[in-house]
């Protein structure tokens, strides 16, 4: 069963793809919407702006520096290379991050630095350059000596510290990420930064949020304490920010956080290439796509209760196009704007002084299993666990009791099959369960026949924190082929279809030990796939809505016409009749701003 389906890894919001376009949709109705945490603060979109280290010259630092203002942008990420400051252990050169300091910081623009990573002269690997860049393990008490230096020098200016760059992922962190190496490293940087400035905010190093087996073993080594703020980068593309999931990416965080402490949460990175890149090499993203997709990011991962989103990145890099602006001829070319910068500054301007009132989907849920009847649910293969009857439920007389025992290091898993299998009514585009977590990082999946007699694996996500939260997942992609249980023709589900299998799986095989999850209402999902997310600036209204698929939706309205404005900023007024505004609603988010 060890079989993982990453796209799909974690629970959101979001409905699944829908075929066809320009669907008539009608009204504001909300049958069995799901809760969200909402924002926690102002909407703050920044930019990692690269300007200290990839812009080749320091006299002219102004001129990509009033590009990131035009944006609209409050906050930029800037990474403070230990090689370009410090290339011997006795050499100091400030040129490049004095001046994109003078040039950021003189025009508003808040600044999170980024410590590291290492340069050769500090790591005991031979091979690389002593004065260039490294990316093996550096001797923690030169890189907090590094860091303290760079503190000292902007801590009247700059104020919020990234310690690293993904130190979970094996390019950044080498030969292998460590964790116990990593947490040595932070709880030592963490301290000289605070000498230098005690009002200093620390983040983590921008891990991995649909895998946090890297975070728990920096809480378990003792560094939950040294940072303030967890650095998450979610990126899904090639997938688009509604089925990869996107909004997701917070639950197994935030299960962690329910341990160790809660703080608040930042995406210092997420992104998608406008063409082959490195996470997608065919280039399934054209920059029209991408444009898209920033918006609807940076919203969904806003209303999820992100606190400071930054896009990646402000410039395409050789072969890796995620920026707003085109290489061109080279990195000090920016004269080449890309639809997303347009799109990015709109959607500052737009959202800019508006406060968030709240969401509104057409989704409809229907329960198909309450767990009350429990002769049809039978474990099958592995004697790992058990399902019962349980008093606790999210409504209704009962619930579900899963309990597990993982007691090896190897992959281990309980699955319960039901006979018969459940149909699933209509033709959904996910299904979902309401679950009672445990903390665990196990993910619960199901699986499903088809008309055809294949049999896909989907995985609605981790157990998540304690109390009760909605776990869902789109089934009308392709799979990858991982989670092919029985093969058939086309690796799609074909309906009719029907669920026959719930499986609870350990997602860190080093895991030994038991706990219990609580389920109840297993549920699909249909409806419309639009969004709306609704928010208010003085006597005015704003709704921005996108449908990727493509619908016309209907919205009440007091006003007797409205401003709609598309992603570049350009603006047309419709017309009400009868108290409504029929908008043509596309992939591309629109804002409208009206009376209610």
């Amino acid at each position: 069963m060890r079989q993982h389906l990453w796209r799909w890894c974690l629970i959101s919001f979001i409905a699944a793809l829908m075929i066809g376009s320009m669907i008539p949709v009608t009204g504001y109705a909300q049958q069995g919407s799901v809760p969200v945490t909402g924002p926690t603060g102002p909407a703050v979109f920044g930019l990692n702006t690269h300007l200290a280290t990839r812009y080749p010259d320091a006299t002219t630092m102004d001129t990509p520096a009033a590009l990131v203002s035009e944006l609209g942008v409050t906050w930029a990420r800037e990474d403070f290379h230990w090689h370009r400051v410090q290339p011997q252990p006795d050499v100091w050169d400030w040129t490049f991050t004095d001046a994109a300091m003078r040039a950021l910081l003189s025009r508003n623009i808040n600044v999170l630095g980024v410590l590291g990573p290492s340069v050769g002269w500090a790591t005991p690997y031979p091979g690389d350059p002593s004065n260039d860049v490294s990316y093996y393990a550096p001797d923690p008490d030169a890189f907090a000596a590094y860091a303290q230096r760079v503190v000292t020098r902007y801590r009247r200016y700059v104020n919020h510290w990234e310690i690293w760059n993904e130190p979970d992922h094996p390019i950044f962190w080498r030969p292998a990420p460590d964790a116990a190496a990593y947490t040595r490293l932070l709880l030592k940087t963490a301290t000289a930064i605070r000498a230098a400035d005690p009002s200093a905010t620390i983040l983590i190093g921008g891990i991995n949020p649909y895998d946090t087996t890297f975070l728990r073993e920096v809480a378990a080594q003792g560094g939950w304490d040294s940072f303030d703020v967890l650095a998450i980068h979610p990126y899904v593309d090639p997938y688009g920010p509604e089925d990869g999931n996107l909004a997701a990416a917070l639950t197994d965080v935030r299960a962690v956080a329910s341990q160790h402490g809660q703080k608040p949460i930042w995406v210092t990175e997420v992104g998608w290439a406008s063409g082959p890149g490195d996470r997608d090499t065919v280039g399934r993203t054209n920059e029209q796509m991408q444009a898209d997709y920033l918006v609807r990011a940076n919203l969904m991962l806003w209303e999820a209760g992100v606190a400071k989103i930054f896009w990646y990145s402000f410039k395409d890099d050789t072969n890796n196009p995620y920026g707003l602006i085109r290489y061109g001829s080279g990195r000090a070319d920016y004269r080449s704007r890309k639809p997303a910068f347009e799109a990015l500054r709109t959607l500052n301007q737009q959202i800019a002084g508006a406060t968030y009132v709240s969401r509104r989907d057409l989704f409809q849920l229907n329960v198909v299993d309450n767990f009350e009847t429990f002769a049809t649910w039978q474990r099958v293969s592995e004697p790992n666990g058990t399902l019962r009857p349980s008093s606790r439920a999210r409504s209704g007389r009962s619930g579900a009791e899963l309990s597990y025992n993982f007691a090896t290091t190897g992959n281990n898993y309980v699955a319960f099959e039901r006979q018969p299998a459940l149909p699933l009514l209509g033709e959904p585009y996910a299904v979902g369960v309401w679950v009672y977590g445990d903390g665990s990082p196990h993910n619960l999946k199901v699986l499903i026949r088809d008309a055809e007699g294949e049999v896909l694996q989907f995985v609605l996500g981790p157990a998540g924190a304690p109390g009760w939260h909605f776990l869902r997942v789109p089934i009308l992609g392709t799979v990858e082929p991982g989670n092919v249980i029985v093969p058939g023709a086309n690796r799609r589900v074909d309906f009719p279809a029907s669920l026959v299998t719930i499986v609870f799986d350990d997602i860190v095989d080093s895991f030994v030990g038991s706990g219990t999850i609580w389920l109840d209402d297993l549920t699909v999902i249909t409806g419309y796939e639009v969004y709306d997310l609704r928010l208010q600036r003085g006597n005015e209204a704003l709704d921005i809505l996108w449908s990727p698929p493509g619908a016309w939706v209907n919205l009440a309205t007091r006003s007797s016409s409205g401003r709609v404005i598309d992603r570049s900023g350009n603006m047309r007024t419709v017309e009400a009749q009868g108290g409504q505004m029929r908008i043509d609603v596309g992939s591309a988010p629109v804002y409208l701003w009206h009376q209610r």
